[in-house]
């Protein structure tokens, strides 16, 4: 899996959350897991639309 520069991870277990600044091969890992992608949050002013 590739990793995009300005995609947003998260580790389940502990909460902590990198930003990919340099694009490369390889698994995001943290407390011995995966990081999941961020699903993107929606703005305040989005929700009322």
């Amino acid at each position: 899996m590739a990793n995009v520069v300005g995609k947003r991870y998260v580790c389940k277990k502990c909460g902590a959350e990198v930003i990919i600044t340099r694009g490369g091969k390889g698994t995001i890992m943290c407390c011995g897991e995966p990081m999941e992608i961020k699903k993107q949050e929606q703005k305040k002013e989005e929700v009322g639309k």
